[in-house]
C-alpha cells in the first residue's frame, strides 16, 4: 500500500498556474501584485496581495498550499473526515503568517490534491465570484465565474493526481 506524497513533490509551476488563475480572477474585482516588502518570521512571503483593501480597510494576502490527502502527515486525519489535510494545512499557514502583515488580512488557500478544501477557502471563492457579478450587474456572471474556478481547478488536480502517481510507481519495487 502506498500513499500520495505531499505537495512539495509536484511541479511547482504547476501551482503557479493555479495562482495565475486566482489573480486572473481577482484582478476583474481589484489590482493585484506580486507582494514585496512584506515576509513572514522564516522569510518566505505570501503568493500574492491586493493593491486596494479587501475588507476593514486592508489589503488581502494569500498563500496557495495544496496538501497531499494521502500523504503520511494527514492520513489520520483525512480517513476519519474528509477535508481535514486542508484545514490543518490552513491552520499552519495562519501561525506562520500571524503577526508578520499586520498591515493586511492573511487569506490561506489551501486545497487537498483530491479537491477538498478548507472553509475559509471556499467562502473566499464564493465571494470572489459573487464580487464578479455584481460589477458586472450580471448574476449569470457568478455561475460562469465559478465554473472557471472549478474547470482550473479540476485541471490542477488532475496534474497533481497523475504526477503523485507516477512518483510512487517509480518507487515501488
Amino acid at each position: 500500500m502506498y500513499f500520495l506524497r505531499t505537495s512539495k513533490h509536484i511541479d511547482p509551476s504547476k501551482l503557479g498556474e493555479f495562482d495565475g488563475a486566482l489573480r486572473t480572477a481577482l484582478s476583474s474585482i481589484c489590482n493585484v501584485q506580486e507582494p514585496s516588502g512584506i515576509a513572514a518570521h522564516d522569510g518566505k512571503r505570501p503568493d500574492g496581495c491586493t493593491l486596494i483593501p479587501w475588507r476593514a480597510g486592508r489589503c488581502l494576502a494569500w498563500d496557495v498550499t495544496v496538501p497531499g490527502t494521502f500523504a503520511e502527515r494527514y492520513v489520520q486525519l483525512t480517513s476519519k473526515e474528509s477535508g481535514l489535510a486542508g484545514t490543518r494545512a490552513s491552520d499552519e499557514k495562519i501561525k506562520k503568517y500571524d503577526g508578520a502583515l499586520p498591515s493586511m488580512e492573511f487569506l490561506p488557500i489551501c486545497i487537498e490534491v483530491l479537491g477538498p478544501m478548507d472553509r475559509n477557502t471556499s467562502g473566499f471563492f464564493n465571494r470572489i465570484c459573487k464580487n464578479i457579478s455584481i460589477r458586472s450587474g450580471d448574476s449569470r456572471e457568478y455561475f460562469s465565474a465559478m465554473n472557471n474556478i472549478w474547470c482550473i481547478l479540476q485541471r490542477f488536480l488532475r496534474v497533481c493526481v497523475l504526477e503523485n502517481v507516477e512518483l510512487n510507481a517509480d518507487g515501488v519495487e
